[in-house]
C-alpha cells in the first residue's frame, strides 16, 4: 500500500515541479520589485509585507478585503 501511495506522490511532485519553480521566480521578482525601505508594498492582488528582520512575505488580496496566505 505504501509503494501506491508513495508512487501517487511521486507523479504529483512531478506533474507540479514546473509550477513550483515558476513561483518561486515570481516571488523573487516580487521580492526585487519591493524597495529595500519598504514595510509593506500592495498591488495586482498581492499585498508583501517585510518583517523586522528583513524577510518579505507575500500574501493574496480577496475581494471581501481580507488576505490568505500565500
Amino acid at each position: 500500500m505504501a509503494v501506491v501511495a508513495g508512487f501517487d506522490f511521486a507523479g504529483l511532485f512531478r506533474s507540479t515541479r514546473q509550477a513550483f519553480l515558476d513561483h518561486e521566480r515570481s516571488k523573487a521578482e516580487l521580492k526585487a520589485l519591493m524597495p529595500e525601505d519598504a514595510k509593506e508594498a500592495i498591488g495586482h492582488g498581492i499585498r508583501a509585507k517585510r518583517s523586522k528582520s528583513g524577510a518579505v512575505s507575500f500574501l493574496l488580496e480577496t475581494e471581501a478585503g481580507g488576505h490568505a496566505a500565500l
